[in-house]
C-alpha cells in the first residue's frame, strides 16, 4: 500500500494532468488521495458502475475492456504505471464505460470525483491538461479502429505483441527473449477475434522460431522479426 504522502505527490507530479501544479497545491491534492491494492485478476470496477473515483497506477497493469453481447471480452487498452484511468465517468458524472481488471497485482492511487472537480474549479488551467489526456485516449481508439479496418490479422497481432513487449515484457538479459505473461485468449480479447485465429498465426510463427508458446505466456524469441509483418499505413 502507498503510505507516504511524498510518494503520492511525486506520482501526481509525473502525470500530464498534475505535472505543472505548484508544490503547495500538489501537497494538498496528494493528501486527498488514497492507496488501493488490487490482486491479479481482481475487478476494480465494471461497466455501468458509478464513476466516483479517478485512478493512477503506481505499479502493476490494469486492463480496460468490455464484455460483448456474445460473451467475448474486448480489450480497449492496458494502463501502465504512471498512467491514469477512469476519468471519463468522473468528469461527466455518468456510469463507467468499461470494466477495469488487474492483469497482475497492482497498487493504485484513487482521487474522489468531488476532490478532482473542486480542484479543477479552483484551477481551471489544469483542465487543459486533462483535455490532453482525453485526446490521447481518443487517438488510441482511432489507432485501434484503423488497425481493425486496414491491417491483416498477422499485422495486427505482430504490432500488438511488440506493444506488449514494451509495456510488460520481461527478459533475463537485455538482448534475450521477451516473456509476455498473457494467454492467447487474452491476446484475442484485445484484438476482438477468436482464440483459434490467434493460435493459427502464433503456431506458424512458432514453427519459424519467432515465438515460443507456453501455458499462460508467449516468449518473443525474435521481436525484430515481427516488424516484417506490418508496415505504416
Amino acid at each position: 500500500m502507498i503510505a507516504s504522502q511524498s510518494r503520492r505527490r511525486e506520482m501526481l507530479a509525473q502525470t500530464p494532468l498534475f505535472g505543472e501544479v505548484p508544490a503547495p497545491l500538489l501537497d494538498e491534492l496528494a493528501a486527498k488521495t488514497r492507496g488501493v491494492h488490487i490482486d491479479a485478476r481482481e475487478v476494480l470496477f465494471s461497466k455501468g458502475d458509478p464513476g466516483d473515483r479517478l485512478f493512477l497506477v503506481a505499479s502493476g497493469l490494469i486492463r480496460i475492456g468490455v464484455l460483448s453481447a456474445e460473451g467475448r471480452e474486448v480489450t480497449y487498452g492496458m494502463i501502465r504505471p504512471g498512467e491514469m484511468f477512469g476519468e471519463i465517468a468522473v468528469l461527466d458524472g455518468g456510469p463507467r464505460t468499461a470494466d477495469a481488471t488487474a492483469m497482475e497485482t497492482s497498487e493504485l492511487l484513487a482521487l474522489n470525483r468531488k476532490d478532482l472537480l473542486d480542484f479543477l474549479g479552483l484551477h481551471p488551467a489544469q483542465a487543459l491538461h486533462l483535455l490532453a489526456v482525453l485526446c490521447e485516449r481518443v487517438r488510441r481508439a482511432d489507432d485501434l479502429l484503423e488497425d481493425i479496418v486496414f491491417r491483416s490479422l498477422p499485422s495486427r497481432l505482430a504490432k500488438h505483441l511488440l506493444v506488449l513487449d514494451g509495456a510488460m515484457g520481461t527478459r533475463d538479459t537485455a538482448t534475450g527473449p521477451a516473456i509476455l505473461r498473457l494467454s492467447q485468449q487474452e491476446i484475442a480479447d484485445y484484438l476482438g477475434i477468436s482464440r483459434e485465429s490467434v493460435n493459427k498465426v502464433l503456431s506458424k510463427w512458432e514453427q519459424s522460431g519467432i515465438v515460443t508458446l507456453g501455458r499462460g505466456q508467449i516468449t518473443l524469441n525474435k521481436p525484430l522479426a515481427l516488424e516484417q509483418f506490418f508496415a505504416p499505413i
